[in-house]
């Protein structure tokens, strides 16, 4: 296997579309209360001999980017961190000196992700997936595991220094 990570581009919207579809039943989410399509942002994607096998989506802002998505199709197999990586070096590269996500509170794998990767645990806002419920009601009740889905949980990390 020999993935390689480039930048999303326009000619990259179907398949983007597709993925997030997919993985997220929408291009659009939810975020502080508005609709933002992903599909429309810049990231990466992750390819496998020309296949889609991964992508990540940013919200680039003037002190911070935030990962809107991110998605192995291959689990286990280092995608999410190649474009993880991606992402950190060119927001090193633009002076951007932090990154930061959310998920919400039943999703233990991106907890046990971030936090290898140096994020650290900043907040979590109680109820805001139950208000957001309100404006996307297809945002289920119980998440994995059987966790109730109800609070949004931040992950940062400080970009500035040494890869850590």
């Amino acid at each position: 296997m020999s993935i390689q990570v480039r930048a999303i581009e326009p000619e990259d919207r179907e398949q983007v579309v597709e993925l997030l579809v997919n993985r997220w039943t929408s291009p659009e989410q939810l975020l502080d209360g508005e609709m933002v399509d992903a599909s429309k942002l810049p990231g990466y994607l992750a390819l496998d001999e020309g296949r889609l096998v991964g992508m990540i989506t940013l919200i680039k802002r003037e002190q911070e980017w935030e990962i809107l998505t991110l998605d192995s199709l291959q689990r286990w197999g280092g995608i999410g961190t190649l474009l993880l990586d991606a992402s950190v070096d060119a927001a090193r590269k633009e002076g951007i000196g932090r990154i930061m996500v959310r998920t919400s509170n039943d999703n233990l794998d991106a907890f046990r992700f971030y936090q290898r990767r140096s994020f650290r645990l900043e907040k979590v806002v109680q109820g805001v997936i139950d208000e957001e419920r309100k404006l996307k009601p297809e945002i289920p009740v119980t998440g994995l595991h059987g966790i109730p889905l109800r609070d949004e949980v931040i992950f940062g990390r400080d970009i500035t220094g040494n890869r850590s």
